[in-house]
């Protein structure tokens, strides 16, 4: 599976690390804010020197990534600011899974943007019927991890990227770290080639991002439902 991921908590130092020669000279600058200085470059390298000086987690499929440049980029920014300058014009857009982690998806189309040559009831999704497969998968995905131990909801927060195939199952699996190794290997290994309960509806686009949220169980019932 091709994917990028740069990793959370930043970039750890040993003890006698110089400070870069931005680092040595930069000016300070208003909390929330930092200073940029990333030249035009690939958006690859140009995501890794961002996440080099905000520390925040990125994780993305790099097929999305691939042929598209970024920069330069200057100034001071919040890292919001200028993760959305980065991106202008790219098709790419960043879902922030944390405060300080987010995936870069294909920008969607919002409700009423479609061009007058692609009308809504000319082969556009059915919002209704995408609305009812989202619920349904993700009891699906739930279900499966309630039935195991190590993977139970309720004390991490979990980030997906789906792909399903012609045949209807999981194919490609992509996830944020949830802090626990062994359990991220263990969500993979579950949810990929899973057999989803119906097929997905015409116009579906993918990956599908899924969030888990941190919760009790025994508070929402989910794994007591679960089958």
């Amino acid at each position: 599976m091709a994917m990028a991921m740069l990793g959370l908590g930043g970039i750890a130092r040993g003890a006698g690390a110089q400070p870069t020669a931005v680092e040595a000279e930069a000016p300070a600058v208003p909390a929330g804010r930092l200073r940029f200085d990333i030249p035009r470059q690939p958006l690859q390298s140009a995501l890794t020197q961002f996440h080099r000086l905000t520390g925040q987690s990125l994780l993305y499929d790099d097929q999305i990534a691939e042929g598209h440049m970024a920069g330069p980029l200057q100034g001071e920014f919040t890292p919001e600011a200028a993760l959305h300058r980065l991106l202008a014009g790219t098709g790419i857009e960043a879902r922030y899974t944390s405060q300080a982690a987010f995936m870069l998806m294909r920008e969607t189309v919002p409700d009423g943007a479609a061009s007058a040559s692609a009308p809504r009831d000319n082969g556009m999704p059915d919002k209704a019927a995408m609305q009812a497969y989202y619920g349904r998968l993700q009891a699906r995905v739930v279900a499966v991890l309630c039935g195991d131990p190590k993977t139970i909801p309720g004390a991490y927060r979990l980030a997906l990227n789906l792909w399903i195939d012609a045949g209807n199952a999981v194919s490609r699996v992509l996830l944020h770290p949830t802090g626990d190794g062994a359990r991220d290997a263990r969500i993979r290994h579950l949810l990929h080639g899973l057999a989803l309960p119906s097929e997905p509806p015409a116009g579906l686009a993918q990956p599908v991002t899924l969030l888990v949220l941190p919760r009790q169980p025994t508070q929402t019932g989910d794994c007591k439902a679960a089958p």
